[in-house]
């Protein structure tokens, strides 16, 4: 049996694609890291390779996946820190410090795809992410704990020729290159601004990488898009007079039978209280009432102890 240290290694190693920033929130030599990843590959017979820049393993999974349900339990029950991933900006704005319990990722993914598989396969425990694109309110597996609703805005550069004009119309925007990412990123918020003929210029990028979203922005009149919040870690982008029919906002998204655990509602009130101070400088947010959400199918164990 692989103790909760060995198997944190390999998880943390696959989901940071970092053995250094694994050792860091581990609190151990990256060579310790490395040493627990071989033996639990050895164990379990398996495999990593990269795709798509990604680890992941190759193998029977079956077993592991079984274990990660065990460990995940035990983090839940208190004998581990929790995983909490985040956007690019709720990171930073939200998730900085770390809440007490907690460990947090580079909160760099982009896209939907890739958090809400570590979240079902047990390799983190929540997710923090924007609006809409979190999973219906009723979706079997997830539980979507909304904070907060914010609009979603067109920037650009301070110096784009837009902002020069008295009045601005859809054709005038469409006109220029806007932003866009892989099919399926976001899919929600991608049907939106291609009904409006937006999200037609791709970016390959799959990790947050400021040169290639707000950089792109900035550099070549390129059109982007921006919350209230996202603003604060974006850059110089200014905002175009023209409204966008898409709301957005903040979600605390966990695994349903975890929605009501102790340690759960001690994040979202610590996460609304982050929020609440952002309202002052950013009056666009609007703080949902305390999240709440009942679970389905609780193990016993979720009701007490964790966090």
């Amino acid at each position: 049996m692989l103790s909760l240290d060995e198997l944190a290694a390999l998880d943390l190693a696959i989901w940071l694609r970092s053995g250094t920033e694994a050792a860091r929130r581990l609190e151990v030599r990256q060579s310790t890291v490395s040493r627990r990843c071989r033996h639990c590959l050895e164990l379990l017979q398996l495999g990593l390779e990269k795709h798509q820049e990604e680890w992941r393993l190759v193998g029977d999974r079956r077993l592991i996946v079984k274990l990660r349900q065990l460990h995940q339990l035990a983090r839940w029950r208190g004998m581990a820190p929790l995983r909490l991933e985040g956007t690019y900006w709720s990171g930073p704005l939200l998730a900085t410090p770390p809440p007490p319990g907690w460990i947090v990722g580079q909160c760099n993914i982009v896209g939907i795809p890739l958090p809400q598989a570590l979240l079902r396969d047990g390799v983190i425990d929540a997710w923090l992410t924007g609006g809409p694109d979190w999973p219906e309110p009723d979706d079997p597996d997830f539980a979507t704990l909304q904070l907060c609703t914010m609009p979603v805005h067109l920037v650009v550069t301070p110096h784009h020729p837009l902002l020069n004009q008295a009045a601005i119309s859809w054709d005038d925007v469409i006109a220029f290159p806007s932003l866009a990412l892989p099919e399926g990123m976001y899919p929600q918020t991608e049907a939106v601004l291609r009904r409006l003929g937006l999200w037609n210029s791709p970016q390959r990028m799959r990790r947050y990488r400021h040169d290639r979203w707000e950089g792109r922005a900035e550099a070549d009149l390129s059109i982007g898009y921006a919350t209230t919040l996202s603003e604060q870690v974006a850059g110089s982008l200014q905002r175009l007079p023209l409204p966008l029919p898409l709301q957005s906002g903040e979600a605390l998204v966990v695994r349903r039978t975890w929605a009501d655990h102790p340690a759960c509602r001690a994040l979202v009130a610590l996460l609304l209280e982050r929020l609440q101070g952002w309202t002052e400088h950013c009056p666009e947010i609007e703080v949902c009432q305390p999240a709440t959400a009942s679970a389905t199918g609780t193990d016993p164990a979720a009701a007490g102890g964790g966090g």
